[in-house]
């Protein structure tokens, strides 16, 4: 629900929850907790789902691994959201969330997407190469920064650009040039 402070000065005087449509206040507030933005909850259920992906992907967790035990004490970590499809049973793109809705797009979507999908693909290489490097030289996994860093596969946490251009395909596109004579 939403709610309104009244203040009086630099002090907060009252907290009420009220109905969006109507502005009508609904019940007084006692007090309430602000949470960082983010794209997932560590609540019991998305801890548990975590720790059991993480396991499946990777396979035993040695100790020493500050992701793992951060998120297994529901506890927050920085770049946390690279693991972000292990919080949940399944990923859902804007498209599940507006069904049928009108896409626009600039002209170069298509090729900014492939741009980005290769970079992707670089950044990810780049740390299974590290991982894989480390591993023959020690029997260990690589450490990035101190930390153990297990890169999750790009089809997990990305859409891939068969899917993209699937789901916009009936998309608009806009573009700065006027269409040839003889297209609509």
């Amino acid at each position: 629900k939403p709610l309104r402070m009244d203040l009086f000065g630099d002090e907060i005087e009252s907290i009420k929850a009220f109905d969006p449509a109507t502005q009508r206040t609904e019940e007084k507030i006692a007090d309430f907790a602000l949470q960082p933005a983010c794209e997932f909850f560590l609540d019991k259920d998305s801890i548990s789902r975590f720790r059991a992906g993480y396991r499946e992907a990777f396979g035993v967790v040695q100790g020493g691994d500050p992701l793992y035990e951060a998120v297994s004490e529901g506890r927050r970590y920085n770049g946390m959201e690279h693991w972000l499809p292990l919080f949940y049973e399944k990923m859902d793109t804007l498209f599940d969330y507006a069904p049928g809705a009108g896409v626009t797009m600039d002209y170069h979507a298509l090729e900014a997407c492939t741009e980005r999908e290769d970079q992707i693909r670089d950044f990810y290489e780049a740390r299974k190469t590290l991982e894989e490097a480390a591993a023959k030289k020690t029997n260990k996994k690589q450490e990035l920064s101190g930390a153990v860093y297990h890169p999750v596969r790009i089809d997990t946490l990305y859409i891939g650009q068969g899917e993209w251009k699937d789901l916009s395909a009936e998309a608009l596109v806009l573009s700065p040039f006027g269409a040839p004579e003889g297209i609509a």
